[in-house]
């Protein structure tokens, strides 16, 4: 009998860390989803805060200083607060339609703006930002940008949609504001590539190796794009993760057009 009732006893005991574990399991998983939901608001509240300070949003065919969108607003950012808020901003990218509309970030090496702000704040949603090895004014063959694809759809996750070639065509272009100019990125093709085997090239050393990574890019394609490149065009290419396997980035090819 005491024998039984000493099997029991464990039994209730290992039920009860059982349960124990289960409930700290559960504790952490909802300690984690709260850091993550507050991180995000508060990456969003400090972006929108900046873009209310430094972009001015008008009606198609007014006057203006910048380019226009094609979906019938027009841009002036202000680049030179812009510099002076962040410190670091080399650019605003706009994507209409979307939620692109964030600072260009540059820093000193590729590791920081994915953990930080653009004030320098340590948050998950990280910035979207120029390779470090580019220069800063886009005057390589190929300008690098990096930005997260969050869950909740912001920073780079909408690049996603080019996938699908209804999504491209509805959104042929972006805009890319700087201090020396603007442009209009015309998109020429989106590919996923393997991030584990090495970084894109910024610099070629002929126009005919930059026209075959163009053609490379376009024939891996997810869209189909009718945009001609040049030997002497300068491209941006826009990086960010994706999940059709374990290191996979979709990288999306656009040809700078000034405006």
């Amino acid at each position: 009998m005491t024998e039984k009732y000493k099997k029991k006893s464990k039994k209730g005991v290992f039920i009860w860390i059982g349960i124990v574990a289960c409930i700290l399991v559960m504790i952490y998983a909802g300690y984690n989803i709260y850091i993550e939901t507050r991180e995000d608001a508060q990456g969003d509240g400090v972006y929108d805060s900046l873009q209310q300070v430094v972009v001015a949003k008008t009606p198609q065919g007014d006057t203006g200083n910048s380019g226009q969108t094609a979906g019938g607003t027009s841009l002036d950012v202000d680049i030179e607060t812009l510099q002076q808020i962040t410190g670091g901003a080399v650019a605003w990218i706009h994507s209409e339609g979307t939620v692109i509309d964030y600072p260009v970030m540059h820093g000193t090496d590729n590791s920081f703006y994915l953990t930080h702000l653009y004030d320098g704040t340590k948050n998950r949603v990280g910035s979207i930002f120029l390779d470090y090895r580019n220069a800063h004014d886009f005057s390589d063959q190929n300008s690098v940008l990096y930005g997260h694809h969050m869950k909740s759809g912001k920073m780079f996750a909408s690049l996603e949609g080019y996938k699908k070639q209804s999504y491209y065509d509805e959104h042929r272009t972006l805009e890319l504001y700087t201090q020396n100019a603007n442009y209009r990125i015309d998109l020429v093709a989106g590919y996923v590539v393997d991030g584990a085997h090495g970084d894109l090239d910024f610099n070629y050393s002929d126009e005919e190796r930059l026209l075959a990574f163009v053609n490379e890019a376009k024939g891996k394609s997810t869209f189909h794009s009718d945009v001609v490149v040049s030997g002497q065009d300068r491209l941006v290419t826009m990086v960010t993760c994706t999940y059709d396997y374990g290191d996979a980035r979709y990288a999306v090819v656009g040809k700078l057009v000034p405006v």
